[in-house]
């Protein structure tokens, strides 16, 4: 059984336990599950890097590559995330059970579903992507839209495939497992950075993509996907209609309220360290191009882009 456990902060969240919606969430859903499934054997949780602190862009510290058995997350920043309270009721309340838990931690999602999702990495880039073609034509060059340092950046993109085959793996495995461990996972143990990512994805769309037009850290004058689809609004509705596509609204994730958040702050290397998940036997692994090339073949084949 997997339960999806992440959380989006803003510089006003602070949770408090035990009225935490997270935890009061986690408590209701896993208290029936264990109710109603007397030969359960073990649950599975969904965090992801934002233990580490991955979404204070400005205040990281953690060295990497981002291992399972670093520190937990300093405070302040610890008190505005629910983890280390779900992990502690999870404990509390596993205890004596027939069955076990485990959390798995990925960094950005690669995927997709056949309906609006503000979690969504992959969606407002293929649109943005599908539009520059539509308007520039095909070959023309596309600067990355995003800042200089998140062009150089390490990290390791999570396809939901590969999140999904990993998690029914350690669910499998859990003769293997302590209780509530906590498990980084990832499409391959081979980072990647933007600049390794956007030539291959712009090929995808016939397009060629180049760097970023200027070399700051954490922002660039090249509007995002968000604003350049707001500034070429007649465009868009063209290509929607051309096309019969969805028309979903474009809204990349953001951790502070900053528009192109993800482009322009995530300027940090935060690669994960693998190892620990591959030492319980699984040792799948797709490249990154498999991981988006896929994502955005099923975005096309449901019509949500051209």
């Amino acid at each position: 059984m997997s339960l999806f456990t992440r959380f989006i902060p803003n510089a006003k969240t602070i949770v408090s336990v035990p009225d935490s919606k997270a935890l009061d969430s986690l408590r209701k859903a896993v208290t029936v599950i264990d109710d109603l499934a007397p030969k359960l054997e073990f649950i599975h949780l969904q965090y992801g890097t934002f233990i580490y602190g991955t979404c204070f862009a400005e205040d990281f510290y953690m060295p990497v590559p981002l291992s399972e058995g670093l520190p937990p997350l300093r405070k302040p920043w610890a008190d505005r995330l629910p983890y280390l309270n779900l992990s502690r009721w999870m404990d509390e309340f596993s205890r004596g059970k027939p069955w076990k838990w485990c959390e798995t931690r990925p960094d950005d999602i690669i995927g997709f579903l056949p309906r609006p999702n503000g979690y969504n990495v992959a969606y407002p880039i293929a649109m943005f992507l599908s539009l520059y073609a539509y308007i520039n034509g095909k070959g023309a060059q596309c600067p990355f839209p995003g800042s200089f340092g998140v062009w150089k950046a390490l990290s390791n993109d999570a396809g939901a495939d590969m999140i999904a085959k990993s998690a029914i793996h350690l669910s499998l495995s859990s003769n293997l497992l302590a209780n509530g461990e906590g498990f980084n996972v990832a499409s391959s143990s081979t980072p990647w950075s933007w600049e390794m990512k956007w030539p291959v994805i712009c090929t995808w769309f016939g397009l060629e993509g180049i760097p970023p037009v200027d070399r700051e850290r954490s922002e660039t004058e090249t509007p995002g996907p968000d604003e350049y689809i707001r500034n070429h609004e007649e465009e868009y509705k063209r290509m929607v209609k051309e096309y019969g596509l969805k028309g979903w609204k474009v809204a990349s994730p953001s951790m502070d309220g900053s528009e192109n958040w993800g482009l322009t702050k995530l300027n940090f290397d935060r690669q994960v360290d693998l190892r620990k998940t591959i030492a319980t036997g699984y040792t799948d692994e797709e490249s990154n191009a498999e991981t988006w090339i896929r994502a955005l073949e099923r975005m096309r084949s449901a019509k949500v882009i051209p």
